[in-house]
């Protein structure tokens, strides 16, 4: 049997590494894949049934071990160093048909020890669009923002093709030399798509994102004083799990209709309500107006969605270099306030309404992000270069092709 095996760096390519394996999984169900999450659990390969190879644990930072010192400092004292040498020396031994790595640069360095016959890189974070635009750049962010000369010469020799996020940042790399460079769409897109929750007639509802790092719960109780300064508004919490935290002013719900995947209905003086949803993450943006998050794929997922969305700073994970970063990608689909509620819900209000701004919030964020269907369309396009590199073996069919 033919082995493949999915190599990436953190909880949103993590995600875009299990949604191409059920792509994969789908066309061939021959093909062994195995997944070897570098940063976070790799939970997202469990939910899509990927085997998990390799040491690896979540650090305190979450996987934004570089955005500040204080992370680096709490990442190096939690063990990040002996684990990423273990994961090297793992890498080492691995042996595998075909590798796919779903990441920037460190995750291409790290896979680049593996033995593999054939080799493709999807890098689902640093589009052209980071290089265009005002806001800080810090050293520290280097190969964040930009797919720098030492990505470039792993992408050229360490890898047969390169999917890019979009058109522009490919059409840049075959320019500088990655001639195998090529968009065939976001597979971030693919993972955001869900159908309305039934929510109540009259209310604006709002995806409230606070991402899955240790700042969520702090960074929630902000969102939910927006939230309780509006009238007829109800936030969607896109819970990631774990205890839920106290808000200080809301109160249980108890006359809140039944839905599934519901884990908490709370209800603040002035009306707003305030659901936790765990699971239904598509669902959670197809049923909202606009997003107000902490998070980081999950902005640009909503993005996608055609959804305004509002954030603000809140260190050190959650920086104003990061949010700057994701500006220029986001460009007008992304609001950026100061971490106060009065200012927060004063940008809802006004991009719940149907003026100007909230327009070209709706049409720049698609636009950014690109169109679904990449997952797929990745999945054949690499299954037919996999196929030509490390032939089928007589007599095993095309499964689902």
């Amino acid at each position: 049997m033919r082995t493949l095996t999915i190599v990436s760096n953190g909880h949103g390519e993590d995600v875009v590494g299990a949604s191409l394996a059920t792509a994969l999984h789908a066309l061939d169900r021959d093909l062994e894949l195995r997944a070897f999450p570098l940063v976070d659990d790799g939970s997202a390969y469990a939910r899509a049934d990927v085997p998990r190879l390799g040491p690896c644990r979540v650090m305190p930072s979450g996987g934004v071990t570089v955005h500040s010192l204080a992370n680096l400092v709490a990442d190096l004292r939690a063990g990040l160093l002996g684990m990423t040498v273990r994961q090297v020396a793992e890498l080492a031994r691995l042996r595998t048909d075909g590798l796919v790595v779903v990441g920037d640069v460190y995750a291409q360095a790290l896979a680049a020890v593996a033995q593999a016959r054939f080799r493709a890189v999807v890098q689902p974070l640093v589009s052209r669009y980071h290089a265009s635009g005002p806001g800080p750049r810090r050293l520290n962010r280097y190969f964040m923002e930009g797919v720098r000369y030492p990505e470039r010469a792993l992408m050229r020799h360490r890898a047969q093709v390169v999917y890019t996020r979009d058109g522009p940042t490919a059409a840049w790399l075959r320019e500088r030399g990655v001639g195998h460079a090529r968009c065939l769409g976001n597979p971030m897109v693919d993972e955001a798509a869900g159908a309305p929750l039934e929510v109540p007639a009259g209310v604006t509802a709002i995806a409230l994102l606070p991402g899955s790092r240790e700042h969520r719960r702090e960074a929630l109780g902000i969102m939910a004083q927006a939230l309780a300064r509006m009238e007829d508004a109800l936030g969607l919490v896109a819970w990631t799990g774990g205890p839920l935290p106290e808000l200080e002013g809301w109160l249980p719900d108890a006359g809140a209709p039944p839905l599934a995947g519901r884990v908490a209905a709370l209800r603040a003086d002035r009306g707003a309500r305030l659901w936790f949803v765990e699971g239904r993450f598509g669902d959670v943006l197809a049923s909202a107006r606009l997003a107000l998050g902490t998070s980081g794929t999950a902005h640009e997922q909503a993005a996608a969605q055609g959804l305004p969305v509002v954030s603000f700073p809140l260190p050190p994970s959650h920086g104003r270099a990061f949010l700057a970063n994701q500006q220029r990608l986001l460009a007008e689909a992304l609001t950026i306030c100061a971490p106060r509620a009065e200012a927060i819900a004063t940008a809802l209000e006004r991009l719940a309404a149907d003026g100007p701004e909230r327009q070209r919030a709706v049409r720049t964020g698609p636009e950014r992000m690109g169109p679904p269907g990449g997952s797929g369309a990745i999945a054949r396009d690499l299954l037919a270069r996999f196929d030509g590199v490390v032939p089928r073996p007589a007599g095993v069919g095309a499964g689902g092709r």
